[in-house]
C-alpha cells in the first residue's frame, strides 16, 4: 500500500519574472489599476510529485509553519505576512493546455462582434453586471451572459488559465484605464503567461505540452473565513498555486481586487 508523502517546503528567492518586469507591462499593469493588486511567490517541496497528490500538496502548503510565515495575503490596503495557518483549502484544478495566442484569435475575427477590421474593439452602451462597468463588446463577451458574443468562448476554454488571466487584465483594477485595441492585452497576457508556465516535449513524440499543474485555491483560517485569497466570491479576488514536478516548485499568484497596494 503507497503511503501518502509528507510534503514540507522552503520559501525561495524572489525570482525576476523578466516579461511581467518588463516597462512596458509594468505600465499597462498600472493602467489597468492592477499593479499592486497580485503577488507572486515561490517555494520548494521536498518530496516527488504525482498529480494524484495534488489535493495532498495543496493542504499541505497551506498548513506549514514555514509557507504561513511568509506568505503575503491582504489586509486592508497593504499586502503583508499574517502567519496564518489553514484551517481548511478549497482546491480545484485548472485546465493548462494552451500552447498559442491563437486560442484568442476568435476575438481578432470581425464576424464575431468583439473587434472591427481595424483592430478597434467594439463599443455599447454601459450597463453595469457584477460591479463592473460593460462599455463594450469585449467586456460584455465575459460578464454578460445575455449577450451573443459570451458563447464565443466554451465553458472549458473560459476556465483555461490563460483565459483567467486575460480575463484579469481586462476588468483591471478600481482605477481602470479601458484600452481601444485588442493588442495590448494579448501583448500583456502572453508576457505574464510564459512567465508563469513550463513547457515540455513529449519524449516519445516531441509535441508540446504545458507541464505546469494549476490549481485555484482558496484558504481559511481557524472561523472558516478565506484569506488567500480574501471575499473570494467576488470574480477578480481569486488565486492558484502551479506546480512544477520536475523542479519541485511551487509559485503561489494570489490577486485582490482594489486600488494600488503595497507590499511589506
Amino acid at each position: 500500500m503507497e503511503i501518502d508523502p509528507k510534503f514540507t517546503f522552503v520559501p525561495l528567492n524572489e525570482k525576476t519574472y523578466v516579461r511581467i518586469n518588463d516597462r512596458n507591462t509594468q505600465e499597462y499593469l498600472c493602467k489597468w489599476g492592477l499593479k499592486g493588486n497580485f503577488v507572486v511567490q515561490n517555494f520548494s517541496f521536498n518530496e516527488p510529485f504525482q498529480q494524484y497528490h495534488k489535493y495532498q500538496l495543496a493542504d499541505a502548503f497551506f498548513k506549514d509553519d514555514s509557507v504561513a510565515k511568509v506568505l503575503l495575503s491582504k489586509q486592508g490596503n497593504a499586502w503583508i505576512k499574517q502567519g496564518i495557518r489553514a484551517s481548511s483549502v478549497e482546491i480545484k484544478q485548472v485546465p493548462c493546455s494552451v500552447l498559442s495566442m491563437s486560442f484568442f484569435n476568435k476575438l481578432k475575427d470581425p464576424d464575431n462582434g468583439i473587434t472591427y477590421s481595424s483592430g478597434m474593439i467594439c463599443k455599447k452602451f454601459d450597463m453595469q453586471v457584477e460591479d463592473f462597468l460593460v462599455s463594450d463588446n469585449l467586456r460584455g463577451m465575459l460578464l454578460d451572459e445575455e449577450s451573443e458574443e459570451y458563447n464565443l468562448y466554451s465553458e472549458e476554454e473560459r476556465n483555461e488559465f490563460v483565459f483567467r488571466i486575460f480575463q484579469m487584465l481586462i476588468l483591471g483594477g478600481i482605477l481602470c484605464q479601458f484600452e481601444d485595441t485588442l493588442e495590448p492585452y494579448l501583448d500583456v497576457t502572453k508576457s505574464i503567461y510564459k512567465d508563469l508556465i513550463k513547457v515540455q516535449k513529449q519524449s516519445t513524440s516531441n509535441d508540446l505540452f504545458v507541464s505546469t499543474l494549476v490549481l485555484e485555491v482558496i484558504a481559511k483560517d481557524s472561523k472558516g473565513q478565506d484569506y488567500f485569497p480574501s471575499n473570494s466570491s467576488k470574480k477578480q479576488n481569486f488565486a492558484f498555486l502551479l506546480i512544477d514536478a520536475n523542479s519541485r516548485e511551487i509559485t503561489s499568484f494570489v490577486h485582490q481586487y482594489g486600488g494600488y497596494c503595497s507590499v511589506d
